[in-house]
């Protein structure tokens, strides 16, 4: 969960830059599974100086992020998997604090089931824009 004080610098920063690129976006989402429900935010994207990875770490229960300055190289796979299910080829980032490397979840669109709930039917928000 984020506190309000950083929701507050977070809206500063898309007032302040609204009228340049937008790059990365905040979202805010809600999963209900039985009982258990909960709101988290994750971003995807990165902003006119750096890009940036997604990924979720199930060893932390955390979303990670992966980002470098847009003026170098991007960083290269730790290494390549074969899905099984469609025969793509999924690469896998070493993202910092974690000890496996990890696939990366492209956008908000890709984010198909809630990894804390197990929710199908998971709701999101665009919370902020951030460059």
């Amino acid at each position: 969960m984020t506190s309000p004080r950083i929701r507050a610098a977070m809206l500063a920063v898309f007032l302040t830059l609204g009228s340049q690129v937008q790059a990365g976006t905040f979202y805010r989402i809600a999963s209900a599974e039985g009982n258990k429900s909960m709101e988290y935010e994750v971003k995807f994207g990165g902003g006119k100086l750096f890009e940036q990875l997604t990924a979720f770490d199930p060893k932390s229960k955390k979303f990670v992020y992966l980002s470098w300055d847009r003026n170098t190289p991007a960083p290269k796979p730790a290494g390549t998997i074969w899905d099984h299910r469609s025969g793509e080829l999924i690469q896998l980032y070493k993202f910092p604090g974690v000890d496996q490397p990890l696939p990366t979840i492209s956008s908000i669109d890709d984010l198909k089931v809630c990894p804390f709930t197990g929710d199908k039917k998971l709701k999101a928000v665009k919370a902020a824009v951030y460059d």
